[in-house]
């Protein structure tokens, strides 16, 4: 039995309820709650010679500032070296400060002729080229506002940012809800109404007194938590549910009702706050001793076991010892009883989708670190010694990626939209009330703009009014319809006074987007710093598409390449050759006599293949594969995995392959030999632009090096890193 099935449940199984109307209304992660939280991280103890922002040793006073190269007219610092090595270069875990000194010295090189080819580019001014302005334009619009759905730098930074550190700092703690949800057809005011008066009538009862356990359990229609007095299976945090629920239930006391009804897109809730609790990740473990839940005997064999390893444990011995010996949970029972992940009410374990029993779950919370509990019994395992072993407190660093992966995934929607109609506000967009009454009075608003006709109720006259205006520019009704049918994001409108209303914010949302990251540069010095080298990267393919590529597509001729083949002949050869002869088998029992039979060579290998292979249209060929390479033969090569020196007349042993089973002969070995031009031709086409890429690359660097100065201050550099 594995450690889940024996004292936790799946977190699907916690969660079955997300399949009921509430949850499915609720909740909008179902199950696998794990992905929430940061892996547990090993304890280290280890020296911090380097500043981890700058990878700077932190045992060096005034090194990080301090210049270590020149290149012409730049000077860079240690600081801003050991930026580079650790955004640029396959670092293996180490930062700059680590390095060995030659090491160093290499990245610095290198680092070096990158700048001079940036200096170079700009020297020659390809960064003012129409088309390399227009490429950087791009890149930075693709960077900072890509179209929508994408989510780029502008709304990480002014939406995404902030939205995180709020659920967050909501995860301070955990909450246990109670809901009594009243269902409704969102589409059907007459029952929107009545909903809401029932919901209404609840909420009065259970203010007034009424118990509220009793009430769901009479009135809720989610028949999957009216059974448990309206109470949730877990308890909830940050990023979990619905933010119209979330924010009500973090406006609520324990104990008390929210004041108001919560509207969910199916219907109404009312809300109990059962328990507010601080969140912390707990590092258990325990002893199992498995029992029948019929199994209520305080004599039973199960009863007395479990007494007696809590006494051990009482005297004294190591916890983890008597888990080792006594444990019917063997997973755990190996490690010392330990869960090997820390857990969370509202998230389960780190490391694995699942959650504990509820008593267990409710019994490790009530220790304190390095308390042992009572016998704990659970109805599907039997009972439980528990230890806490360890608890702490969750850091934003362990869950920032997976809060952005949820926000943006799950609730970033409506945040999006307020954001953006904001900034397009903002950047002028004015809409005339009275023409959009009009327009709206004049179409179907059941309707959406997939309707060829959609427009035909607007008249001339209605067409020619003013609908909107933005940037100070107006804009017709008719302009409007226009762009309407123009824009294929727009061809399937609802044409409802949100639906309207949206596709007016839609028109002018890139154009509003790009007018407010204008200033992204000033405000965030990291988004600088990304298009510095978007604008580097662009530079340096422009100017070597110049000095390298173009000469190296006019540099190769026949007659030259014949010249490198001749100065290179000896690397030239053909892939040696091997033609197999196979029986092939599928039924286990018929291998080894056939094997012996090959073996024993009373008769020829090629007969018993003609004999004996069970390959399609094999037979026909004796069993022959023909000369081939391991390169264009998977039979080759795994004949030479199985025996790398292969020799004429080898019968290989039986080997699985194909589903079935392969013994093969090697019938013939034809060895490499010496190619000639034109079967070597492309690759010595290639070899000889590699080699001229390397040399141009060489020539043009070495040229730069003569006209820039370069200098790397060896002095500076002995202080910067580790190994001297």
């Amino acid at each position: 039995m594995t450690r889940q099935n024996e004292c936790c449940q799946p977190a699907g199984r916690c969660t079955a309820v997300v399949r009921a109307l509430l949850f499915a209304t609720l909740f909008l992660i179902a199950g696998g709650s794990t992905l929430l939280v940061a892996q547990p991280k090993k304890k280290q103890v280890k020296p911090a010679p380097a500043n981890p922002q700058t990878g700077v040793q932190a045992d060096a006073p005034g090194v990080s500032s301090a210049t270590l190269l020149e290149v012409g007219r730049e000077k860079f610092s240690v600081a801003q070296i050991a930026d580079a090595y650790k955004s640029k270069a396959n670092r293996g875990g180490k930062t700059f400060s680590q390095l060995s000194r030659d090491s160093a010295l290499d990245f610095i090189n290198l680092y070096a002729n990158f700048r001079l080819k940036v200096q170079a580019a700009l020297d020659e001014g390809i960064d003012k080229r129409p088309e390399v302005i227009a490429d950087l334009r791009t890149n930075r619009m693709q960077l900072a506002v890509p179209p929508a759905p994408n989510v780029g730098y502008l709304l990480e930074r002014k939406l995404v940012d902030p939205a995180i550190q709020r659920i967050f700092k909501r995860r301070d703690e955990e909450l246990l809800l109670s809901v009594i949800y009243v269902a409704m057809r969102p589409n059907d005011p007459a029952d929107t109404l009545r909903a809401y008066n029932r919901a209404l009538t609840i909420l009065q009862r259970v203010k007034n007194g009424a118990d509220f356990a009793e009430m769901a359990h009479d009135s809720s229609d989610d028949p999957a938590t009216k059974d448990a007095g309206g109470r949730l299976p877990s308890y909830i945090t940050g990023g979990l549910i619905l933010p119209v629920l979330e924010d009500a239930a973090y406006e609520t006391r324990a104990g008390t009702i929210y004041p108001g009804l919560v509207r969910v897109p199916a219907g109404f809730v009312v809300l109990k706050v059962l328990d507010r609790s601080p969140r912390v990740k707990i590092h258990g473990a325990h002893i199992l001793v498995m029992t029948p839940a019929s199994d209520t005997d305080p004599n039973s064999d199960a009863h007395k076991k479990a007494e007696a390893a809590l006494k051990r444990i009482r005297a004294g011995e190591d916890f983890a010892t008597v888990a080792r010996e006594m444990s019917d949970d063997k997973t755990s029972g190996a490690n010392g009883g330990d869960f090997m992940s820390y857990y969370t009410r509202s998230l389960g374990f780190e490391a694995r989708n699942a959650k504990l029993e509820p008593e267990i779950e409710s019994a490790l919370y009530h220790l304190k670190d390095g308390e042992v509990s009572d016998l704990v019994r659970t109805q599907k395992f039997g009972y439980h010694i528990l230890k806490r072993l360890d608890s702490r407190k969750i850091t934003f660093d362990e869950e920032k990626d997976a809060l952005r992966q949820i926000y943006k995934q799950r609730l970033m929607g409506d945040d999006r939209t307020v954001f953006v109609h904001g900034v397009v506000d903002r950047h002028g967009l004015k809409i005339n009330p009275a023409t959009f009454d009009q327009v709206l009075a004049a179409v179907n608003q059941n309707a959406t703009t997939a309707d060829t006709a959609w427009a035909a109720g607007i008249g001339n006259g209605l067409r020619g009014e003013t609908m909107f205006e933005y940037g100070g520019v107006k804009y017709s009704v008719g302009a409007w319809i226009d762009s309407m049918r123009a824009r294929p994001d727009l061809r399937a409108a609802a044409l409802s006074r949100k639906g309207v209303r949206d596709a007016i914010y839609t028109l002018f949302e890139q154009t509003a987007m790009i007018d407010e990251a204008k200033n992204l540069e000033q405000e965030y010095p990291e988004f600088a710093s990304l298009m510095q080298e978007f604008r580097d990267g662009i530079l340096i393919f422009n100017l070597e598409d110049e000095m390298i590529w173009k000469k190296m597509n006019q540099g190769y001729t026949e007659e030259k390449g014949r010249a490198f083949y001749e100065a290179h002949k000896g690397k030239y050869l053909t892939q040696p050759k091997y033609a197999l002869t196979e029986i092939f088998l599928y039924k286990d029992d018929d291998v080894k006599p056939a094997y012996q039979k090959a073996l024993a060579g009373s008769v020829p290998f090629d007969t018993l293949a003609t004999q004996l292979t069970e390959r399609a249209g094999y037979r026909e060929r004796n069993g022959h594969w023909g000369l081939n390479t391991a390169k264009n033969s998977d039979i080759v090569a795994q004949v030479l995995k199985l025996k790398p020196s292969l020799k004429a007349g080898d019968i290989l042993e039986p080997f699985s392959y194909q589903g079935g089973w392969s013994i093969v002969r090697v019938d013939s070995i034809e060895a490499p030999r010496q190619m000639t031009f034109d079967e070597a031709k492309t690759e010595v086409q290639g070899d000889f632009v590699d080699d001229l890429q390397t040399q141009l690359t060489h020539d043009w660097v070495s040229q730069l090096r003569a006209k820039y100065h370069v200098r790397i201050d060896e002095k500076v550099l002995s202080a910067a890193v580790a190994g001297n």
